[in-house]
């Protein structure tokens, strides 16, 4: 396995400086329409890599990402996405995939690495890795690499935003189509599409949130979140 990347670009293509978080998170919009404008190469990387770091259950990393960028391939995964515009618009789609027994098969490597590298004890690896296998032998595996990709997937869109490009989340697919398409094997589970690039203006209207006090509980569901905060 890798280090942390270090080498990551500071600024996004055009010079400008990196989105802090803060605005990352709330100036992100669905889009629903894309420029052909593409995503250059070295941003695109960054993109991934910076969704590679997001975290997993036991470190087993049962994610895979497919980049979609060929114009005939979007045009394939289009059609498998109900005719989505935007999969056919956006100059990168990515498919999203958890692979429910791939993680077993790398699940040594990860433990003995993760062990050498000081996060945990060489000694102990093996009864680590058996507790680990024994509680996820009890797991729903689909809902089990949903949980983990949606981590990855989300923290890939957040990496785009603050390079300043546009997203798009997308559930609206045919999974049985994309499988086929895209050479899928069986035991992959399609979680989620991500289409990236430049939004057609105008920008999406921001159409407001819950404030605190009717999603956040305190200490129990029904106890209501006291908040002081105006914003």
């Amino acid at each position: 396995m890798q280090d942390k990347p270090t080498n990551l670009p500071t600024t996004q293509p055009g010079g400008e400086p990196l989105k802090p978080f803060t605005e990352v998170v709330v100036e992100r919009r669905a889009t629903n329409r894309f420029t052909p404008d593409e995503v250059p190469e070295e941003s695109l990387n960054a993109i991934l890599r910076l969704g590679l770091q997001a975290p997993s259950g036991y470190n087993l990393q049962p994610w895979r990402f497919i980049v979609v960028r060929d114009e005939a391939n979007r045009a394939r995964l289009q059609a498998a996405a109900y005719n989505q515009a935007k999969v056919g618009q956006a100059p990168v789609v990515v498919i999203a995939v958890g692979m429910k027994e791939e993680w077993k098969r790398t699940a040594d490597e990860v433990f003995r690495e993760g062990a050498e590298r000081g996060a945990g004890s060489l000694d102990t690896v093996e009864q680590y890795k058996q507790g680990a296998l024994g509680f996820l032998s009890h797991m729903p595996m689909d809902v089990w690499v949903n949980r983990h990709t949606m981590i990855a997937f989300t923290t890939l869109m957040y990496a785009a935003e603050a390079y300043g490009f546009d997203t798009a989340p997308m559930e609206g697919f045919d999974a049985a189509a994309v499988k086929r398409e895209f050479g899928l094997p069986d035991e992959a589970e399609v979680v989620a599409l991500l289409a990236i690039g430049r939004a057609e203006p105008p920008d999406k209207a921001y159409p407001g949130r819950f404030p605190l006090e009717r999603v956040v509980y305190s200490e129990r569901y029904g106890e209501a979140w006291q908040s002081n905060d105006e914003g």
